[in-house]
């Protein structure tokens, strides 16, 4: 469903004031980055640029760019870079389709949230990954890189939750993707992402 963007600016004006950065993600690549954004126009929003200058041609030559903020989805068709800027327009913003599978909460740095996988193959060796969010239908968490453990398809049939002190079993899942995610610092890691398959 598409919105006004008076709808959608009460919601922005709070991502602003928080600084938060959100993840913008071109379209047929396996690359996102974490922008914050500084300010909404009338034609677009502005961000920080925090894509390497080696792939930005590569990057903005796309044919589609999302991005997600809340419960809005902004898609466009381009993207522009102005020196230190990012500009992302908003001709088109819908609402995400609720359901309590896409209910997903994204942990803080200071909630030290982690995800214990049990290696599929090696009994007795445990995985520890800090969680990047979690939802009724799946949840996400930060890799060092590629494996071959973390392939799409890979089933991980065993995980726990650790969060302040707690664990709690999470259901199995299978992993559906893994990209990698550019900090504004320049830093990256990789987001493997995995669908629930089985209730506990």
């Amino acid at each position: 469903m598409k919105i006004s963007k008076d709808d959608f600016s009460s919601v922005f004006a709070q991502v602003i004031t928080s600084k938060r950065p959100l993840i913008l993600s071109p379209r047929g690549k396996s690359v996102s980055f974490l922008c914050t954004p500084v300010a909404m126009t009338d034609e677009a929003i502005i961000f920080r640029n925090s894509i390497p200058v080696d792939i930005l041609p590569e990057i903005v030559n796309s044919t589609e760019f999302s991005l997600v903020c809340e419960n809005y989805q902004l898609v466009s068709a381009a993207l522009f870079a102005h020196g230190t800027d990012i500009r992302f327009p908003t001709h088109h913003i819908s609402v995400l389709p609720q359901s309590r599978s896409d209910e997903r909460h994204v942990f803080s740095t200071e909630e030290h949230a982690e995800i214990v996988i049990h290696h599929p193959f090696d009994a007795g060796t445990q995985l520890r990954r800090r969680l990047y969010d979690l939802s009724k239908g799946g949840l996400s968490f930060r890799a060092r890189g590629q494996t071959r453990l973390m392939q799409p398809g890979r089933i991980l049939s065993q995980m726990q939750l650790i969060q302040a002190g707690r664990e709690s079993e999470l259901k199995s899942g299978r992993v559906i993707y893994i990209k990698q995610i550019f900090e504004e610092s320049g830093r990256h890691f990789h987001q493997v992402g995995v669908q629930f398959i089985s209730t506990p």
